[in-house]
């Protein structure tokens, strides 16, 4: 640096002695400015890191208030006990008929249902905010005559979705403070049809990862074991239905958001294709990802609340609001329809094969299906791992930036940490370390994800890549026409839930679910099952060769009993095929159960 500075500064001092004295003094005026600079840096951080600290606990206690209040408000209505489980042991179309006949008031079931949520909040962290104004939209509605379809339904609605007054962060702090303006079209669209939104639910930071937890609302936890993850992005919705606290919700899903929470904390969920239903009103972010686009769906806690919701959503109120959706209603001919199928199924997609549980499950489903007349056969995906480079590849294409950004002045939570320690390195590294990875832990996957991380470098590779996933749906395409299929289904998840802070060790299990966003295809997943002990006994006949294989079995340990779903996939814009096969299979499982009752 002296050297430098001595060049600098040589036309203007010309004794030997001074020149080397002032390049001495400069050099150690900049050192001083860079250290001083990077010490105000480091102030100003945690300063600020103080500051969101302080916003946090703020908002938490803002929110733990609110609660407590709505709980006094309830306990002064002393509504009884006999009540509260009539209403709450009513089916979805049972709750929808006694409402429209006024057997039941939209207040009385928002009270139940109000007064569930509370009580799996407590056990779940599910809840970020209560929708204040539901007793009065309530007793609005009781007080019209006219009487939509979903009048009196309560719905929990994901954090991401817009409505004004109420934060869309994505469980990041960098959208804390914008102001919502503007209500999700799907939301009033609800409204209009009689639901009544009435609470919001958690997410994990960023959307990004299928643990659900952030800095900002906390960790939210499996309903059936809270040391389990329930799932994610949308698992504050599936916790809150899977515990029974809500009967209808609505999700999104940009690689299993709605699936792999339905499928973890037991409860149904619908991943309609692009553009069937809107996307306005969802939060901002990185939103200029297009390749992959996020979908909004809904959750339900049976198959007869995603039939309702989507026939409700599905009318000239959302294509007006919304004329980027193409105005196709629900086709009742199709979800009705007799017709026998062929349907596909597979219990290995090519890079990992399902746990015990999940593969029992898909095999129960293919015999309830077989018993109706329908026509199962072996399928594969395509390639799955090219499958998940494209996929990587797309929704990191800026190599973690956007991430990095918006997370720059956050709090960082836990279970991100690894994914942002690793969009911090130089793609060089990243591409040196994938190879490395991959010989340890034998996981062709873990190669992929590191590498497909490093995103593209130009409009040009950007482009090849759009080419490159339009050549591997052509090619997934033309084998399910060879196969002649109508339907695939598959494990809703490569295992059932795991441990809270584990996620980044199981990850290669999205390769189920992420292959249907690539493909933009329909897909829906129902509860089937739950784990038993004979499923547990199996996993010694399970592979263990590689670090994913070895960690499902470890993290499988203690898993009895936990919900295990199935996977329903249609071509797009077949979201009533699905719902078709769904419902069929769940009236199946209904009148198994109701026999094993008697």
């Amino acid at each position: 640096m002296i050297h430098v500075m001595d060049k600098l500064i040589r036309p203007f001092w010309k004794p030997d002695e001074d020149r080397n004295r002032s390049a001495k003094i400069l050099c150690g005026v900049v050192a001083a400015v860079y250290i001083s600079n990077q010490v105000v840096r480091k102030i100003i951080d945690i300063v600020q890191k103080q500051q969101i600290k302080k916003k946090i606990q703020k908002n938490r206690e803002k929110r733990k208030l609110s609660k407590a209040q709505l709980e006094e408000h309830l306990k002064g209505k002393e509504i009884s006990t006999n009540t509260i489980k009539r209403i709450l042991s009513l089916s979805f179309k049972e709750l929808q008929a006694e409402l429209q006949s006024g057997k039941l008031s939209a207040v009385d079931v928002l009270n139940v249902y109000q007064i569930k949520a509370l009580e799996v909040d407590k056990r779940t962290n599910c809840i970020t905010e209560l929708v204040h104004d539901s007793e009065e939209r309530a007793k609005q509605l009781d007080s019209d005559r006219k009487k939509g379809p979903l009048y009196g339904i309560p719905v929990s609605i994901k954090e991401t979705y817009t409505m004004p007054g109420y934060p869309c962060t994505g469980g990041m702090m960098f959208y804390f403070d914008e102001k919502v303006t503007e209500e999700n079209v799907l939301v009033q669209v609800l409204k209009k049809q009689g639901a009544i939104p009435f609470v919001r639910t958690n997410v994990p930071q960023t959307l990004m990862t299928f643990e659900c937890s952030n800095s900002l609302y906390g960790t939210t936890k499996n309903p059936h074991d809270p040391t389990r993850i329930p799932g994610g992005s949308s698992g504050g919705e599936s916790a809150l239905i899977g515990g029974g606290g809500s009967i209808l919700g609505m999700g999104g899903d940009i690689g299993g958001s709605l699936r792999i929470p339905a499928h973890m904390a037991g409860c149904c969920s619908l991943k309609p294709s692009g553009g069937r239903l809107s996307r306005k009103g969802q939060n901002q972010f990185n939103k200029g990802e297009t390749l992959v686009q996020p979908q909004t769906g809904p959750m339900a806690a049976e198959v007869d609340g995603l039939v309702n919701c989507m026939r409700c959503l599905l009318v000239p109120e959302m294509f007006n609001l919304d004329p980027a959706v193409p105005p196709i209603p629900f086709r009742e001919e199709i979800f009705t329809g007799k017709n026998k199928l062929t349907i596909g199924f597979y219990i290995d997609d090519g890079n990992i094969k399902a746990a015990p549980a999940c593969q029992r499950a898909v095999l129960e489903v293919k015999a309830i299906l077989e018993s109706q007349g329908h026509t199962l056969v072996p399928f594969k995906p395509v390639d799955v791992y090219r499958m998940a480079s494209l996929f990587l590849k797309s929704v990191f294409a800026d190599g973690g930036k956007s991430y990095l950004n918006v997370l720059d002045k956050d709090i960082v939570d836990n279970s991100l940490r690894r994914i942002m320690f690793a969009f911090s390195l130089p793609n060089w590294f990243r591409k040196l370390f994938s190879y490395v990875a991959a010989m340890i832990t034998k996981d062709q996957f873990t190669s992929i994800l590191l590498q497909s991380g490093c995103g593209v470098e130009s409009v040009t590779e950007y482009w090849d890549l759009a080419i490159n996933i339009e050549n591997y749906r052509a090619d997934f395409l033309k084998k399910w026409r060879a196969h002649k299929l109508d339907a695939v289904i598959c494990p809703g998840f490569a295992f059932t839930a795991v441990s809270s802070g584990r996620v980044t060790d199981v990850s290669g299990g999205v390769t189920y679910t992420n292959l249907y966003n690539l493909l933009d295809y329909t897909a829906g997943t129902l509860k089937v099952t739950n784990v038993t002990q004979a499923d547990l006994d199996n996993f010694q006949h399970y592979p263990s060769k590689t670090w994913l294989e070895k960690n499902i079995k470890k993290f499988s340990e203690g898993s009895k009993g936990l919900p295990v779903g199935v996977q329903f996939v249609g071509l797009s814009y077949q979201e009533e095929l699905v719902l078709r096969l769904m419902k069929d299979v769940e009236t199946c499982l209904q009148k198994n159960s109701s026999k094993e009752k008697i």
